[in-house]
């Protein structure tokens, strides 16, 4: 993969017989250029970037009642697929602030080959089915007391954020989800005009932890928003992924997260004193 060539493969892995040992971490290359210190020592973990959606709680559950409509309507669609070209062709640019969600997503069924009755259909049913999800969301397991043990030992967190709302409707999301006062700044892609994988976005983040891409991971789960956290120097944590991706680390439970970060924190400070 261009511009990853040299990038970190580790997976994190837990026991499922005998004593607890704990996860196990495997890096068998190095990190790419700016994401560990230059003269190959590994840096502490000092902040930790991630996205909120299927990350913190399932954002799919509307999207899939909806696939289900469109199959009842005879129109061919599957999940993820069917809105991974949504996402990647359409809502950018409304996360971007560039464009009004209702006229891309009706430009984007009637690329789909769906009639006007039915997009009527299908845009009230959206309409009801993300409206009750967003006001009833709920973290995923162990997401509430891995980001709690992670602020009591003192770990600033961004939440770095692709979406059609400001960081303040985000704001109150997280509210929502029982997280009040945990991020120390929720960044949104609406604000900042530009969607991950592109630069700015972790740059943002970066600035607002106040600390260089070497002592901050970002946790995601997607291929490019890991990949450009990976290119900006970042280290990367899968989780939740629907589809191949490469990372420094892979979670099978959110909960894992609180070890990684120590490892990682415990392995950098033993070279920088050996």
């Amino acid at each position: 993969m261009t511009g990853l060539v040299s990038r970190a493969s580790a997976t994190l892995c837990a026991t499922t017989s005998g004593p607890a040992l704990g996860p196990r971490f495997e890096r068998p290359h190095a990190h790419p250029a700016g994401g560990l210190a230059t003269d190959g020592a590994v840096s502490s973990v000092r902040g930790l970037v991630m996205e909120m959606a299927n990350v913190l709680y399932d954002a799919t559950l509307w999207r899939r009642e909806l696939v289900r409509l469109l199959v009842r309507l005879h129109v061919p669609a599957t999940y993820p697929a069917f809105f991974h070209r949504w996402e990647r062709e359409y809502l950018v640019d409304v996360e971007r602030g560039f464009r009004q969600y209702e006229e891309a997503f009706q430009a984007f069924l009637l690329s789909a080959g769906l009639s006007w009755g039915q997009i009527d259909e299908v845009e009230a049913v959206a309409r009801c089915q993300r409206h009750a999800y967003e006001e009833n969301v709920r973290p995923l397991p162990t997401v509430g007391a891995a980001l709690a043990a992670l602020t009591k030992r003192g770990l600033p967190l961004i939440a770095l954020c692709d979406a059609c709302e400001p960081a303040s409707v985000l704001v109150q999301r997280i509210e929502r989800l029982g997280l009040r006062g945990v991020f120390q700044q929720v960044l949104s892609s609406f604000d900042l005009g530009a969607a991950k994988p592109a630069a700015e976005c972790y740059a943002a983040a970066l600035t607002a932890l106040n600390l260089p891409a070497a002592e901050v991971a970002f946790i995601g789960c997607d291929r490019r928003s890991l990949d450009g956290a990976a290119a900006c120097g970042l280290r990367t944590i899968a989780f939740n992924c629907q589809e191949e991706v490469e990372a420094d680390a892979r979670l099978d439970s959110f909960a894992d997260v609180v070890e990684l970060v120590e490892h990682w924190s415990n392995q950098g400070s033993l070279e920088a004193s050996s």
